[in-house]
């Protein structure tokens, strides 16, 4: 064999051995590709359960919340209608004791009538002291039967109070849930919360409009698809140039064959044009 042919056996050989390596190499990275692609869509659904989660504990809490203040308001209307039926009841206690005493202080002043009249007088006083000492008693039960009934108004009224600073602090923390949903842009509308809580349909359209928002430094897109292709306010898509990733968009105003969303991510150094496509079908 001659030098050259050498040289070229050498050179196959080299060659082929790069060939190999280059080959391995590639298969390597679409296998680290394609694991990625699987762990990204596996933390995509943990997400949207965990989200859908989150959802039915707040409906369910708040179901809850609304339970317990129709109950603390039954209570409380009947609790003003107990101390309104007390109140009543005392002041008719009142009135009996104030008759009693003027019986009494009557029947003293006829004990010092004339003497024919005293034997009889005194006969009537008896009896009158028996009865006075029988309504005496019964003045006793009702005062003690008074002082128990202002003891669990006492009650009822600390309670109520107690109910009452419960609501207050159920209100506030109803509120508070209401504005961190609205800090992360989040509906706290029931009917929309189901309804973004759907995939949206696999779409595609077209980038129509670009501009700032006025009050913002949000950047609006507007695309050529809407609510006739099944997309509702909350949905995402994904905007690209090509095959080319741009960034994504999220709906806050959906009309018939219209939609616009605000950018909330985009691709390094990315730009939204006119024309680029917006899609669902990812």
């Amino acid at each position: 064999m001659t030098t050259v042919g050498k040289i070229l056996v050498v050179l196959h050989l080299v060659l082929s051995i790069m060939f190999m390596a280059l080959a391995s190499a590639v298969f390597t990275a679409q296998n680290n590709w394609r694991a990625a692609e699987k762990k990204a869509a596996t933390a995509l659904a943990a997400s949207n359960t965990k989200i859908r989660d989150l959802q039915s504990e707040f409906e369910k809490d708040r179901s809850d919340l609304n339970d317990k203040i129709t109950l603390l308001t039954d209570n409380g209307q009947k609790l003003q209608g107990q101390n309104t039926a007390l109140t009543a009841q005392v002041a008719t206690l009142d009135s009996d004791n104030k008759q009693l005493r003027k019986d009494v202080d009557q029947q003293r002043d006829q004990a010092v009538l004339a003497s024919e009249e005293a034997i009889e007088r005194k006969k009537e006083a008896d009896l009158q002291r028996e009865k006075n000492g029988e309504m005496f008693l019964n003045r006793e039960e009702l005062v003690k039967k008074l002082n128990d009934t202002e003891d669990k108004r006492f009650a009822l009224d600390l309670q109520l109070t107690q109910v009452s600073n419960k609501y207050d602090q159920l209100l506030n923390e109803f509120k508070v849930m209401k504005g961190f949903l609205a800090s992360k842009d989040l509906t706290t509308d029931t009917k929309q919360m189901v309804v973004q809580t759907a995939p949206p349909p696999p779409v595609q359209g077209l980038v129509t409009e670009v501009r700032k928002a006025e009050k913002s430094s949000r950047e609006l897109v507007e695309i050529s698809i809407g609510s006739d292709d099944g997309l509702v306010i909350g949905h995402k898509l994904t905007l690209f140039r090509g095959d080319k990733y741009v960034a994504e968009i999220r709906l806050t105003l959906v009309q018939a064959d219209k939609a616009v969303g605000y950018v909330y991510t985009r691709a390094k150094n990315a730009v939204v044009n006119v024309g680029d496509s917006a899609t669902t079908k990812l």
